[in-house]
């Protein structure tokens, strides 16, 4: 079989940087039948990641520019054979649109999206049990009003086969992901560093609304692992794969609500200095301690605040059937046996700042 060309979007960031180290890795170890190329929009990152993988460089390179560089971006599309869009995929309709626009005939897309299109603002500050699974809520999932988060770039790409009928797409849907990634330039989440900053800005741990809202989560290396998974499957046995209005994957290993989260936050928050041991917050306890509107707003810019809001008062549940009727087995700890290490790299992080 010849090699094929991958580009992947979002070298930089925290999921894409993780599914090229872990694609790079699969690739080297097994006789290299991709040729990857990544996009980076700053020469030093370029540099940094190059570096990085230097005895792989027959068949990986980076190239300088972005993904809002649309003749950039065209050009490496209409060259590759297989798509993963992982830079700010989700929501950016430019970059989706000209990666649609460009896919040559025969191509896979691999697009990015997230469950935030699980959440409905109705029922923020709840606990929702219900979740969603990527077989049998499929006609729900893709047919909701556009109002949903993601959901426009979502039916983008749906229709590219409709348009093109000769390229297939898949969309990958993680729910909040955390751990340590191992990409090259971040490697950190957002949500729950977010959570941590907002502990250290005002020098103690509380529960941010009623603490009771639930979502589903994911270790960043098991995701990782689920997006070679399917470029393996799609290299060997294309048929075993759903594509297109079918093409659609949940990606989840567990859930939490908020409060747990940050009942689990408070020993590492104190052993790492970022809070007095008497500003925990007591979950469950008569003491239970809440972040106040007021505390929230004035210590958060208002895109951070609007971040917290939406992801930290509502409700997001999935369930992956078809990842792991493909195979996909997580094998990496839960969300809560990794918050120490979470804690420790965000004041490493603070201090390199």
């Amino acid at each position: 079989m010849p090699r094929l060309n991958l580009f992947l979007t979002g070298a930089t960031g925290y999921v894409g940087g993780s599914v090229l180290d872990h694609i790079i890795k699969w690739n080297a170890s097994n006789n290299w039948p991709l040729h990857i190329t990544a996009l980076a929009r700053k020469q030093a990152d370029v540099a940094t990641i190059s570096s990085a993988y230097e005895h792989d460089r027959e068949y990986f390179n980076v190239v300088q520019g972005s993904y809002q560089d649309s003749e950039i971006l065209s050009e490496l599309v209409r060259h590759a054979d297989v798509v993963i869009h992982t830079g700010e995929s989700a929501d950016d309709k430019p970059s989706a649109t000209v990666i649609a626009e460009n896919l040559k005939p025969g191509a896979l897309l691999i697009h990015t999206s997230g469950t935030g299109i699980l959440v409905d603002r109705a029922e923020s500050d709840q606990q929702i049990t219900r979740r969603y699974d990527d077989v049998d809520d499929i006609k729900t999932i893709t047919s909701w009003p556009y109002e949903r988060h993601h959901r426009d770039i979502d039916d983008l790409i749906l229709n590219i086969h409709n348009h093109k009928p000769d390229v297939n797409t898949i969309i990958i849907t993680p729910p909040l992901i955390y751990g340590i990634g191992s990409g090259k330039i971040n490697y950190v989440s957002k949500q729950i560093p977010l959570h941590i900053k907002l502990n250290s800005i005002l020098h103690k741990s509380a529960i941010f609304g009623t603490g009771d809202a639930i979502w589903s989560n994911v270790h960043i290396s098991d995701l990782a692992d689920f997006y070679v998974l399917l470029v393996q499957i799609y290299l060997s046995s294309p048929e075993k794969l759903w594509y297109n209005d079918q093409g659609y994957y949940f990606v989840e290993n567990g859930q939490h609500s908020w409060k747990s989260i940050t009942k689990a936050l408070d020993q590492p928050l104190v052993k790492y200095g970022v809070i007095p041991a008497d500003k925990t917050a007591n979950v469950d306890t008569a003491d239970e301690v809440h972040f106040t509107t007021e505390e929230l707003k004035t210590s958060l810019s208002p895109e951070n605040y609007a971040r917290a809001t939406s992801v930290f008062s509502s409700n997001s549940g999935s369930v992956a059937t078809r990842a792991r009727k493909l195979g996909w087995v997580p094998t990496k700890p839960d969300v809560y046996s990794t918050l120490d290490e979470e804690v420790k790299v965000y004041t490493e992080l603070q201090k390199q700042n």
